[in-house]
């Protein structure tokens, strides 16, 4: 079976997996030029460290080699007397990460041991402030050097004799000494364990570590273990609110490396302490789990060494020694086992049986971390007992498995199980008890709230069964197999979450491999293995088909999906579970037909609407695929009886009358009954005219829901349900009403969603019901594609609209694709009601070409876009399906210059459909008529669509900007260019703008032609302020570029007086703040072009005295830039030009206009023109002027 994961499985592997320490020559180059941690570059530096070590988090081992070169140099770095302090905690920094990836345990056998050291270490750790939490690091890597330099050989008490005095020049925070230097070596290793398992930080677990090691010493234990455990049970009897996790952590390490005849005589101190201590009661997760430590060490404190004698052997794992064991005739394999010691009574203390209740009650803990360490003490402690009392134990976690217990004990257990198992100590008698609370684990999963629990008992579960298949022979499993192979391939394919169909596919390989009597094991577990079943799409459709054909897997995939997924919490599940079951009909029909479908027809009464929905979309499926097999038998074969299609046929009806498609739970029944008549239309299942009418009503109601999913399925269904029972002459004047329905619903203007649904509907109408009523739905259709604006333009808007519907681009973007699913529906056959007329033809083309000039914005932004978008799609499909000889020559050209002017405007995914549309047109086989340079354009665009990265501002631009040579195109290219060019994105600003500069300067003979076109397409929409604001910024970076300086020198050349002359029109009346402001820099621009230099002058003054402050400072600004610049090709006298820009920049212009204009004015004399007057002033002077005559 071809699987879509296997071609890129094998490629995926090798990708992260490193082959060596690649890095080595670079770390011990970083180690050696270590910056003290003040250094400016020291965090840079050490983050790049970090990262590279970072990189073999995965593979640690390929360190090893390397290991006692990189700890040398730093080791000896730190041991350097005169190293300055931050030096050396940077060093400790740089050591913590090596640490961090290769983990302590494995770091510290590393680490030297010298006597020399001890000295030395425990000087610097006494030195050490708890409190300095930036340095954590040194005191981390501090105690994990100590926890091996105190395993030497020799007596703690002679290393006192031959103490040196401190040295003066260990350079070391000398003020800071929380440990008296005058005190004993093994009281001053005493007292740091005690300050540092009293902080609650990283440090506390590696003082714990080091507590373990010191503390075991044969010199040691006698004088100081029964003080430090007497202290610690003192400071948490005495405060048991504020734990100090550490010390907990040092009794539990304590406990895990020390010798059970040196604990034994704690042990029921202990117990009683930490039983006393209630730590379990609260929601501290971290007391209770140091707590289960703890209780199970101190468990296997009393209970002597020992593996019992009654566990289930079922010989040793390792091939090799199997191997090895069958050569020597089994001699060896019995005196690997210890025999019974027969008639030796094993005496089980009293504690037992209290850290036995403990653990058992710690595995319904709400903490993971503390069930685990439960289970797996259980485990350990069990091992140790006799089998009366083992049998009791393991009694106890069974009956932990019952519908009353909470998810979190069934997860405990689970793992419990597991643990016991491993160890052998689950006998096999034992499993006709476990195997049927087995399947329950699997399949465990219940709704809380509005949340879901069982995920982790069901991976735990599959854990189980993975740990059965290592522990038992074939023959004790055989009984069972048929249920455990079924419940893990049903896990494996059928789960909702990815870890646990990974995890059942795991433990799947492993009985295969281990046991060997899986029905066709090796054949599925190649199938199921860890990637394929990642995808939960593929587990569901693929993996459990192929699973399916094994006739001892169908009936149990086929039962849980009809009894655990139909019902299930999660929409997408139940999907999936339909899709599935289509599937498997198609291999068990009879069952399907006899024993599924009367069980899902049952549960459509229930109350569970998840359960109903579930059903509804499962019986639809199941009825497509054995009407297939109906269809398909010869001889005929009937899988659906009389009867059941009557009950099918009842169905919606039923559901309408009982109102399940009212309120929030309606929602989910349309949606999942617009899919059943879909599923049924598409079977042509026998249906009456009440059942039509009870599907028509729900589509007519599902058509006009607020859902555009549910609309999306109403319409499909629709499309369905006409084709395949509409068609009948007895049904013509059904199916006029339903036309002038879905027409007259069309023109609703209160909601946008009721006109969608019904445009929609019109356009899946198949050919038989288009044609009598075409120019109707042909008008309604083109009416609704475009703005209200253009509608009546072109004559199409008969009365008056509700205003709003100006905003409702979703419906025109609706309607435009209706109007290409008639015109495909439709074809071009000869006749008046065909679009092989000219006239009918046209209308759409034109309809179309005005729909890709829609710019509707709304508080989402440009959703015009839209409805451009589904044009451009629209006229493509046309324009390369259509007869050639219905395209006129400016209908295709205006298409393709529509789509070259989308592919160089501002979005990116507009400009995407644009640019590759163009191309494909262009390129397109058979040739487009009436292209006009066409050759050129072939020559520009590459004949592969796919080379090019539409989305990418820098890889279209410059192919377009290649369009500016050609006159036909160049304008509305240009249009394009000034929106992307003039618009607020920086990078499509810098992408754009280099490439139109680009053509400008490799083509400059182009430049007076395009400036020409650039001050038409300024002049044809002058005020439409989505082409001219742009346009303003556009025009300052054009003119600033130096690109156009010919045409702005050129006295010939009208180019500068036409843009001086737009830009005043443009900004007449300055009522529009940011319109004034942005034109601003365009103005300043002109300065350059010394015969408009004065007028120019005359306007910015204006600007300066307006009573915006914004502008009054920004024209500030941009003149005082201009001036700079192009200062000496004004008319300006250059002894006034310093005084003009120091008035320009010292001056304050947020000050009120009655002490900002004098200084304006001023400003006027300096430019050598005259001050501008007000509207008022200057007809109060002209009036005094005339009195005076």
């Amino acid at each position: 079976m071809s699987n879509p994961v296997e071609e890129c499985k094998d490629e995926d592997l090798p990708a992260n997996t490193l082959e060596h320490f690649t890095e080595l020559q670079q770390v011990l180059e970083m180690i050696e030029n270590i910056k003290p941690i003040g250094a400016a570059t020291f965090e840079r530096e050490f983050e790049q460290y970090a990262q590279i070590l970072s990189r073999y988090q995965e593979q640690p081992h390929l360190l090893d080699p390397h290991l006692e070169e990189l700890l040398g140099q730093l080791l000896q770095k730190i041991r350097r007397q005169d190293l300055d302090t931050g030096e050396r905690h940077a060093a400790f920094k740089y050591l913590y990460i090596i640490c961090k990836v290769r983990t302590y345990k494995v770091l510290v056998k590393f680490m030297p041991h010298e006597l020399s050291d001890l000295e030395f270490v425990l000087d610097l750790l006494g030195q050490q402030d708890p409190k300095e939490f930036e340095q954590w690091e040194t005191r981390y890597i501090l105690l994990l050097w100590m926890s091996i330099l105190v395993l030497n050989p020799f007596h703690m008490s002679r290393l006192d004799a031959y103490e040196t005095s401190t040295n003066p020049t260990l350079n070391c925070s000398p003020s800071i000494n929380h440990v008296q230097t005058k005190t004993t070596k093994m009281e001053r290793i005493y007292e740091l364990i005690q300050l540092y398992v009293s902080n609650n930080d990283t440090c506390s677990s590696m003082a714990a570590y080091l507590a373990a090691k010191y503390f075991i010493r044969s010199d040691i234990k006698d004088l100081y273990l029964e003080r430090f455990l007497d202290w610690i049970m003192e400071q948490h009897q005495a405060d048991t609110v504020n734990v100090k996790f550490g010390q907990l952590a040092a009794v539990a390490a304590i406990l895990k490396h020390g010798k059970r005849e040196d604990l034994l005589p704690y042990a029921d101190k202990l117990l009683q302490w930490i039983t006393s201590c209630q730590y379990k009661d609260g929601n501290d997760f971290l007391k209770y789990k140091n707590y289960v430590k703890i209780i199970q060490r101190l468990g296997l404190v009393h209970l002597k060494p020992r593996i019992a004698s009654w566990r289930y052997k079922r010989g040793t794992r390792s091939l090799a020694t199997n191997l090895t064991q069958a050569a020597g005739a089994g001699g060896e394999s019995a005196a690997l086992e210890s025999p019974p010691e027969e008639g030796e009574e094993i005496l089980v203390p009293d504690a037992i049986e209290e850290v036995i209740e403990e653990l058992l009650q710690a595995l319904r803990s709400g903490g993971n971390d503390i069930r685990w360490s439960a289970a797996k003490g259980l485990g350990r402690v069990t091992n140790r007992l006799p089998k009366e009392l083992a049998d009791e134990v393991i009694g106890s976690v069974i009956d932990i498995l019952n519908p009353l217990e909470p998810h979190e004990a069934w997860h405990g257990a689970c793992l419990a199980l597991a643990e016991l198992a491993k160890r052998g100590l689950l006998l096999p008698h034992r499993l006709e008890e476990l195997v049927p609370l087995l399947m329950q684990a699997l399949f465990y999963d219940e709704m809380k709230g509005y949340m879901s629990v069982g995920q982790h008992i069901r991976d735990s579960a599959c854990y189980m069964c993975w740990a059965f298949a290592r522990a038992y022979n074939p023959d004790d499993v055989k009984p069972f197999v048929q249920k455990i192979s079924s419940g893990l391939l049903i896990v494996a394919v059928f789960d909702r979450e990815v870890n646990c169909r990974r995890a059942a596919s795991a433990a799947f390989q492993e009985s295969v491999g281990r046991l060997g009597n899986f029905p066709f094991g090796i054949e599925i577990s190649t199938t199921t293995d860890f990637y394929s079943v990642g995808i939960r799409q593929n587990s569901y459709l693929n993996i459990s088909d192929y699973i399916a054909q094994y006739e001892v897997y169908r009936e149990p995939l086929i039962n849980h999906l009809v009894q655990h997924k139909v019902n299930h919490w999660d929409l997408a599940i139940r999907e999936l579970t339909a899709k599935a079951l289509h599937k498997l009909s198609l291999r068990e029909p009879e069952y399907m037909a006899a024993v599924v479908l009367p069980q899902l027809l049952a549960k459509t009464d229930t109350i569970d609407i998840n359960c109903r929905h579930g059903c509804v979309l499962a019986m639809g499926e199941i009825i497509l695929a054995l009407r297939k097999l109906e269809e398909k038998s010869d001889p005929p074969v009937t899988y659906l009886t009389n009867q059941r299609i009557v009950e099918l046929n009842e169905l919606v009806k039923t559901f309408i009358d009982r109102h399940f498609y009212r309120g929030m739970s309606g929602e989910l029944m349309k949606s999942c009954t617009t899919n059943y008549i879909k599923n049924c239309s598409l079977a042509k299942l026998k249906a009456t005219n009440e059942c039509l009418d009870s599907w028509q009503k729900v589509i007519d109601s599902c058509l006009v829901t607020q859902s555009s999913s549910i609309r999306a399925s109403a319409v499909e269904a629709f499309g369905e349900l006409c084709a395949t029972y509409y068609c009948l002459d007895s049904r013509h004047q059904e199916n006029e009403d339903i036309i002038n329905s879905y027409l007259k619903g069309a023109e609703n203007d209160l909601e946008e969603h009721i006109r969608m649904g019904y445009l929609a509907a019109l356009g899946v109408l198949p050919s038989f019901m288009i044609r009598p009523h075409l120019p109707a739905i042909l008008d309604s259709l083109v009416k609704h594609s475009l703005t209200p604006l253009q509608a009546v333009l072109v004559g199409e808007m008969g009365g008056r609209e509700n205003i709003q519907t100006y905003r409702w681009s979703e419906a025109r973007t609706e309607s435009v694709r209706a109007l290409l699913k008639v015109v495909k529906t439709v074809g071009y056959k000869e006749g008046i009601d065909s679009f092989a007329e000219p006239k009918n033809f046209n209308k759409v083309i034109e309809c179309l070409l005005k729909a890709l000039d829609e710019y509707t914005l709304d508080n989402r932004g440009d959703i015009g876009a839209w409805v451009r978008e589904a044009a451009m799609s629209s006229l493509y499909e046309i324009v390369t399906q259509c007869p050639p000889e219905l395209l006129a020559p400016e209908h295709v050209h205006e298409i393709v210059v529509g789509f070259m002017q989308q592919a160089v405007e501002k979005i990116d995914r507009t400009r995407g459909l644009g640019g590759r549309l163009c191309c494909q047109l262009i390129h397109h086989e058979p040739r487009i008529p009436h292209i006009r340079e066409h050759t050129k354009l072939i020559e520009i665009f590459p004949a592969d669509a796919d080379s090019v990265l539409w989305l990418f501002a820098d890889h279209t631009f410059p192919l377009f900007c290649e369009l500016l040579a050609l006159p036909d195109y160049s304008k509305r290219v240009l249009l394009g260019l000034s929106a992307s060019i003039g618009q607020l994105t920086e990078s499509l600003i810098k992408y754009a703008s280099s490439a139109l500069f680009q053509f400008l300067r490799s083509n400059p003979e182009t430049v007076p032609r395009l400036c020409a076109e650039v001050v038409q397409i300024f002049e044809e929409h002058l005020l439409n302020e989505r082409v001219t604001y742009p346009m303003l910024s556009f025009l300052d970076i054009l003119i600033g570029s130096g690109t156009v300086e010919s045409v702005l020198h050129d006295e010939a050349n009208p180019f500068a007086e036409d843009i001086f002359r737009l830009l005043n029109l443009e900004v007449k009346g300055y009522k529009k703040l940011y319109k004034t402001a942005t034109s601003i820099s365009a103005f300043c621009q002109l300065l350059q072009v010394p015969r408009l230099s004065k007028r120019i002058l005359s306007k910015l003054s204006v600007f300066l005295g307006l009573q915006h402050v914004h502008v009054r400072k920004t024209a500030a600004t941009k003149l005082y830039e201009a001036l700079a610049l192009h200062g000496d090709v004004t008319e300006i006298p250059e002894d006034n030009m310093d005084e003009i820009l120091t008035l320009l920049s010292e001056t304050d212009w947020t000050m009120p206009l009655v002490e900002v204009r004098p200084l304006r004015n001023q400003l006027c004399h300096l430019f050598g023109i005259k001050a501008p007057v007000s509207g008022a002033a200057a007809a109060a002077a002209l009036q005094q002027a005339n009195a005076d005559k």
